[in-house]
């Protein structure tokens, strides 16, 4: 079937076309809303700005396909192969990929905004600059596990995003925008966050090990029994953050804000905290054993049964703090 046949066969109403053989067909700006391509050979096919809105395309075959600027809003991608297409600034908002094959997919600019993308490979994806605001990547018993190793999301808008329980480590995440997204249980393990904005994010027992943070913005976040080890952050922002139970061990924090942040229990032990502001920061049962706290800001601070013994406080400013022993600093 060639482009003509397609196109006058939907324009006379039928929209049904099961395991078309269309590779490498020209539909350039083609309005084919709603059209039911399921199973349909689409690769090496020319779909730039085409109007596929409320497609059915499960199980289609649009690797090496073009679909810059198309619109797929509402679209169903379930299980479709999308290996190596070009997908620059198309729309695919609200549409389903369950399962896709994305890899190695260029989508800078593509709007994702509420996309269910459960299950979908992304590895080596380039998401640089699209917005994913409110989209599903969330695993489910392990059915439905997102791929996203190697993914460049630089700048990415991921507002609200669902990635709970998603393989994000050593993802490209620097400058994205991840406010009040839910990241429970996420591996983002050497991953770099730098400058990326988490503000009231959910990131509960995630694993940010040896990741770099340092710039990004996660004021009030909530970072419970959270795996910081040997994390980057420098010049990070945890102001008023839940940061009870995680392990801080060796993580980098000179010039950090924890200003009333809640650390109680956590391990801060041989942490880098030089300059740091702790104002009013709760430390009830933290473990401080080598903490470098050196000229840190822990004015008002709630010290009560921390361990501090062998912590480095030279030039740290301790006025009003409630000491381990429950004295207050004067």
């Amino acid at each position: 079937m060639d482009a003509n046949e397609l196109l006058k066969r939907y324009a006379d109403g039928e929209t049904k076309f099961i395991e078309a053989q269309l590779s490498g067909v020209n539909l350039f700006g083609a309005d084919l809303i709603g059209v039911a391509l399921n199973q349909a050979d689409l690769s090496n096919a020319i779909l730039i700005f085409t109007y596929l809105s409320r497609a059915i395309l499960n199980r289609a075959n649009l690797t090496y396909s073009n679909l810059s600027g198309a619109n797929l809003n509402q679209a169903t991608l379930i299980n479709a192969n999308l290996h190596d297409a070009d997908l620059h600034g198309a729309s695919l908002q609200g549409a389903n990929l369950q399962n896709a094959n994305l890899t190695l997919a260029d989508m800078l600019d593509a709007n994702l905004m509420n996309a269910d993308l459960r299950g979908a490979n992304l590895s080596g994806a380039n998401l640089t600059g699209a917005c994913m605001r409110g989209a599903n990547l969330r695993e489910e018993k392990r059915v439905f596990t997102a791929i996203l190793l190697g993914a460049n999301l630089h700048k990415a808008d991921l507002r609200g995003a669902d990635l709970t329980g998603a393989n994000l480590a050593k993802v490209n995440l620097s400058g994205a925008n991840l406010t009040e997204a839910t990241l429970r249980g996420v591996n983002l393990s050497g991953a770099n966050l730098s400058e990326a904005i988490l503000n009231n994010a959910s990131l509960s027992d995630i694993n940010l090990s040896g990741a770099n943070l340092s710039g990004a913005n996660l004021m009030n976040s909530r970072l419970e029994r959270a795996n910081l080890i040997d994390a980057e952050l420098t010049d990070i922002n945890l102001y008023g953050a839940l940061i009870a139970d995680a392990k801080l061990t060796r993580a980098k924090m000179n010039g950090a804000n924890l200003s009333f942040a809640r650390l109680s229990r956590a391990d801060l032990s041989r942490a880098i905290l030089r300059g740091a502001n702790l104002m009013e920061a709760d430390l009830v049962d933290a473990y401080l054993a080598k903490t470098d706290l050196t000229n840190a800001n822990l004015n008002k601070a709630n010290l009560i049964r921390a361990e501090m013994s062998t912590a480095n406080l030279m030039g740290a400013d301790l006025r009003e703090a409630v000491m381990p022993d429950g004295t207050i600093k004067y």
